[in-house]
């Protein structure tokens, strides 16, 4: 079960791209619903409390990801790769580097209504697939090494994505440095044709579990339909 309060980068893009009516409004929603909670202790009318209801989004489970695909292209660093048609991808990109976020449609209609009702702390219901480019240089390293984060690698196979060798493998990292906090991590790592950029596809799960199957296949989807195109 995925844990409500926890979060990583790529959610935190993701709310932020789609959180911007939500700030405009947070004061005035914070204060409406410490008054409606005032209210409820008071003893008043329960309808109070179905409107208040009301302005929860729910977390629905994973949703199946779809058969059909469609191709995200990104003309600047030349790459392209198939999604669920039912996903939604997020992107954020300068100069040097990009970010793709893909969501499951479960998680698109969370963030929509928490957009809709201007509710900014809506958590999340799954975990997202995501792509990074970053610059790469002579020291980067297709493969982490331990850090006082990355605790542990794991089940490294070599292979090749886009016709560039590469890595695929799991880390158990925590930000704390304690193994009992450790989340699992699910990347595969390659560099561009010209050397000049580290491509990596990566997902997650809570804790030191398997990755989930969901995530599992949008992984495999984006890696093998992988490409780098002119």
């Amino acid at each position: 079960m995925i844990k409500k309060g926890r979060v990583f980068f790529g959610a935190v893009a993701t709310f932020v791209i789609l959180g911007v009516d939500c700030l405009v409004e947070s004061k005035h929603s914070v204060g409406l619903a410490t008054k409606t909670e005032s209210l409820l202790a008071a003893g008043l009318p329960g309808e109070l409390k179905t409107a208040q209801a009301q302005n929860q989004c729910e977390r629905s489970s994973r949703i199946t990801p779809a058969k059909e695909t469609r191709k995200i292209k990104d003309d600047k660093f030349y790459l392209s790769f198939d999604i669920p048609t039912n996903y939604r991808n997020e992107k954020t990109q300068d100069d040097k580097t990009l970010m793709i976020i893909l969501n499951n449609p479960a998680d698109t209609k969370l963030l929509e209504c928490c957009k809709r009702i201007r509710q900014f702390d809506c958590g999340y219901g799954t975990l997202p697939v995501w792509v990074k480019v970053e610059p790469a240089t002579s020291e980067t390293r297709l493969i982490p090494e331990l850090s006082s984060t990355t605790l542990r690698l794991e089940n490294i196979r070599e292979t090749t994505i886009a016709k560039q060798k590469a890595f695929v493998y799991i880390t158990k990292s925590s930000l704390t440095g304690n193994i009992d906090d450790a989340d699992t991590y699910l990347t595969a790592s390659f560099f561009s044709p010209d050397r000049r950029n580290n491509v990596t596809i990566s997902t997650r799960n809570f804790g030191r579990q398997n990755i989930g199957s969901v995530e599992q296949k949008v992984f495999n989807l984006v890696v093998s339909s992988f490409a780098f195109v002119k």
